[in-house]
């Protein structure tokens, strides 16, 4: 029998879980505080995790005990390619500037993090949202095939390992409220506005903002 700490690579080599293996982490500046980019590099260097910055919680403890062998990027050395796409695909999203994480990276990191086929399909779905636009708990979780399960749907979004790359800011409440996210309702609303969502107190401008229609994909 396997030890639970082991995963089967593509081959037949069995290697640790990527909780014991080594990964390194990047500090990314933001107007609410660092925000921590963990990676591995066991085929392929690959993210892992997004820590956004949580006021009272340190992310570097947090990261440490979710990943054993942790160390922090050599920056005189380059990133690797991989990484610095999406380092930068992130400091254009804190910028405001129109950008939309390709879907190929975003399957590639989630299919290494067994993830739950249900959470899955909420992420990737969730990630088909262009820029500038929202839609709601509700609608992601009809599209999901989970119509009444939107409190489901809102868990599977609150346990997204990828923030931003996953934009999953662009969901709100039904009726506009930004509801929870991981960094914050501050820091979710200043990713909405860079993007030209309408807010006003905390709340959606309904008959102002565009909302996406996943099972036709169109603007509406």
């Amino acid at each position: 029998m396997n030890s639970p700490n082991m995963i089967k690579s593509p081959g037949t080599t069995f290697l640790p879980s990527p909780q014991y293996l080594p990964a390194f982490y990047y500090n990314i500046p933001s107007p609410f505080g660092d925000i921590l980019l963990i990676w591995q590099d066991i085929d392929s260097p690959r993210v892992n995790r997004i820590y956004l910055p949580k006021e009272g919680v340190s992310q570097i403890s947090q990261a440490k005990s979710d990943f054993y062998l942790l160390e922090q990027w050599r920056k005189k050395v380059p990133l690797p390619q991989h990484i610095e796409l999406i380092l930068q695909l992130i400091l254009n999203m804190l910028s405001g500037r129109p950008v939309q994480p390709p879907t190929n990276i975003i399957k590639d990191s989630l299919s290494h993090l067994k993830i739950p086929e249900f959470r899955q399909k909420v992420l990737l779905m969730e990630a088909t949202i262009p820029f500038g636009f929202i839609s709601s708990y509700k609608e992601l979780a009809k599209v999901c095939g989970r119509q009444l399960s939107f409190r489901a749907v809102a868990g599977s979004l609150s346990h997204n390992p990828l923030p931003l790359l996953i934009p999953c800011h662009r969901i709100v409440a039904s009726n506009g409220y930004l509801a929870g996210y991981q960094g914050g309702i501050a820091m979710k609303r200043f990713l909405l506005e860079n993007e030209g969502v309408p807010i006003r107190s905390n709340k959606v401008i309904i008959e102002k903002a565009k909302f996406w229609d996943f099972s036709i994909n169109y603007q509406r």
